[in-house]
């Protein structure tokens, strides 16, 4: 009980917390991209094997274009949750960490779905950690809005937020399950997920 008061304690400011969070953010964006390597040609001159090569490459195009989305989703999403806390304390910080700790992990199975497009273990593993990030996002948001909420932001929060957050882990485990019968069903599921929280949620105006 003692460590989990100490977790509670701390008021510290969130400059610092932002700012190493967009840098690791901004590692991870980068990190996927080191995936699209330049193909190696016997025959330098020749378009036909670069364009087989480059055709090859499509999987891993389109495994970088999908996590990108996801990890820019995710960053917009956090900061727009960083803008409800007063400040933060111990446990919002390790909370945060864990977080961005899942978001470093993006990087390899990115590489390993584009490597292995066809390979059920290799695409369900891209959904099942895309489904652990959003459920350690959703820990995260749901601790700052319990503990942390600024008194003002009460009434910019949007009903049931955290119910509707398990939106993306439903649709990334159904990636998961699609695997079973059509990896590129799963591609499908992937590439639509991030689509339903692309902008932050915004509470409902009533009209008076």
């Amino acid at each position: 009980m003692d460590l989990l008061k100490r977790f509670a304690q701390g008021e510290l400011g969130l400059g610092r917390t932002e700012a190493f969070s967009d840098g690791v953010f901004a590692i991870v964006v980068t990190l996927l991209v080191l995936e699209l390597k330049v193909p190696a040609l016997h025959d330098r001159s020749s378009t036909g094997e670069l364009g087989r090569q480059l055709v090859d490459l499509l999987p891993k195009f389109l495994s970088w274009l999908i996590s990108f989305i996801i990890v820019c989703k995710f960053w917009l999403n956090h900061h727009h949750l960083l803008t409800f806390a007063r400040h933060a304390t111990y446990g919002m910080i390790w909370l945060n960490s864990i977080f961005l700790m899942g978001q470093s992990f993006i990087p390899f199975p990115t590489a390993l779905m584009g490597e292995y497009p066809m390979n059920m273990l290799a695409v369900s593993l891209f959904g099942a950690v895309m489904a652990v990030n959003t459920l350690l996002f959703i820990a995260l948001q749901s601790y700052i809005l319990r503990n942390l909420l600024k008194p003002e932001m009460f009434g910019a929060v949007v009903p049931h937020l955290a119910r509707k957050s398990f939106v993306g882990v439903i649709s990334y485990l159904l990636g998961v399950a699609a695997t079973f019968f059509d990896v590129r069903i799963a591609f499908v599921l992937y590439a639509l997920t991030p689509l339903f929280f692309v902008t932050p949620p915004q509470p409902r105006t009533v009209n008076s």
